[in-house]
């Protein structure tokens, strides 16, 4: 259910980028998304599709890139990947650590056409 109010801000963001790119319409999303968070694509994709109609983003593919997860021992000093939510150090089995990435969400690019009628082909 968090979906829909993150793919909420995300729409906001696609508009007001696509706004400022001279108001065409958007082709594509590309959203990097952390390996650890709960985030579902199909959801967010299903939330976008419904929520861009009749937006310049309605019809825009959205693509998904994942974020492995990162952490660091405070015990050991060990780097390592985490593989779920909970997880010890594979080297000293400690549980105290820090977490480096997995965590993001974010818009990495926002593809957007030209708007209708506007040529700038001899410009």
């Amino acid at each position: 259910m968090h979906e829909y109010a993150i793919t909420e801000s995300i729409l906001e963001i696609v508009q007001a980028e696509a706004a400022r790119a001279g108001g065409g319409s958007v082709d594509e999303i590309t959203l990097v998304v952390g390996e650890l968070t709960t985030f579902v694509d199909s959801s967010i994709e299903f939330y976008f599709t419904e929520m861009s109609r009749g937006t310049a983003a309605e019809g825009a593919r959205l693509r998904f890139q994942k974020l492995e997860a990162k952490a660091h021992c405070s015990g050991c000093g060990a780097d390592f990947r985490p593989h779920n939510a909970f997880f010890t150090c594979p080297q000293c089995r400690s549980a105290v650590f820090e977490l480096r990435q997995g965590q993001e969400l974010f818009i990495e690019s926002i593809e957007v056409s030209e708007p209708e009628g506007q040529d700038t082909r001899g410009d």
